[in-house]
């Protein structure tokens, strides 16, 4: 399960780099995160991640290995 979990993180980082452009570049107009294009994608990213670290790590170790928020992410 690690190799899928490896896999989602890199796609999650290069839709990250889409998503801090989408924010810090200003032109959209977006007044919260979330109203950003690519926070959708990054959200399914991260809830991917760590519903596969719960199913796959034994529960005292769920917590050092799921994924942060998208918001502690950018």
């Amino acid at each position: 399960m690690d190799h899928a979990i490896d896999r989602l993180k890199t796609f999650l980082a290069a839709e990250l780099e889409w998503l801090r452009e989408e924010w810090r570049d200003g032109k959209g107009g977006y007044k919260k995160l979330s109203d950003c294009p690519s926070y959708k994608a990054c959200k399914a990213y991260v809830d991917a991640i760590n519903v596969l670290v719960k199913a796959y790590y034994h529960p005292e170790y769920v917590e050092q290995y799921k994924c942060p928020s998208v918001k502690e992410l950018i």
